[in-house]
């Protein structure tokens, strides 16, 4: 078993000074924010802790290995996973509820609506970038690399097809987290579901929910 306030003490051991403490916990969270905010909308896979380097003396966070999370049957973008993004035990121990619902919260919205207002052409950006993401998954699908043309028209027709279908989910998850009304936001109801235990229960063990 591991204790849901061990990083917290590990910062508190750390970080002698209440402002290099601040400091540190601040930085990381809008680090996770912006991790968890490419998590949720670009459909990425799952950030494990294995993923992440924390900058002791900045409370920088880099993340390697991420990449689009595509069904190898269907060769779309997976959105069946239980949580949206980490924000598991330890995480929301070291943050406590007031960086959460605050820091965390507010920079998640406002890098989308970064993206959204004005309007930077992101969907021509993803379109690239995903028709490549869909062409190497198409190629490890294929078992026979000979086609006739009227078999390669009908495949870049599909790959079309698929290209746009996964940016317009995108853009749905960037629209709906740029979209603020007061205190109601997309964002509250993400938190609920990442920190949720009946969600976590649900995750690969080897994804450790624990952490």
């Amino acid at each position: 078993m591991v204790p849901r306030n061990m990083l917290r003490k590990w910062a508190l051991a750390t970080f002698q000074s209440a402002t290099d403490y601040w400091q540190f916990r601040k930085m990381f969270t809008l680090q996770l924010s912006l991790a968890c905010f490419a998590e949720y909308v670009l459909h990425l896979t799952r950030l494990n802790p294995d993923m992440m380097y924390m900058h002791q003396d900045s409370g920088l966070v880099n993340i390697s290995y991420f990449k689009f999370d595509v069904d190898d049957s269907t060769g779309e973008l997976d959105t069946t996973r239980p949580v949206p993004f980490r924000l598991t035990p330890n995480i929301l121990e070291f943050l406590s509820a007031v960086s959460v619902n605050g820091p965390l919260t507010a920079a998640m919205i406002a890098t989308a609506r970064c993206f959204v207002y004005p309007n930077f052409k992101v969907q021509a950006i993803l379109k690239t970038i995903l028709r490549d993401e869909m062409v190497l998954s198409r190629i490890k699908k294929s078992d026979d690399g000979e086609s006739n043309n009227q078999e390669k028209l009908t495949d870049s027709e599909q790959l079309i097809t698929v290209v746009n279908k996964a940016v317009a989910a995108v853009n749905n998850r960037l629209n709906s987290l740029a979209h603020f009304d007061g205190l109601d936001s997309k964002i509250g109801t993400l938190v609920a579901a990442a920190s949720s235990h009946d969600n976590l229960c649900r995750m690969d063990p080897a994804w450790h929910p624990w952490l």
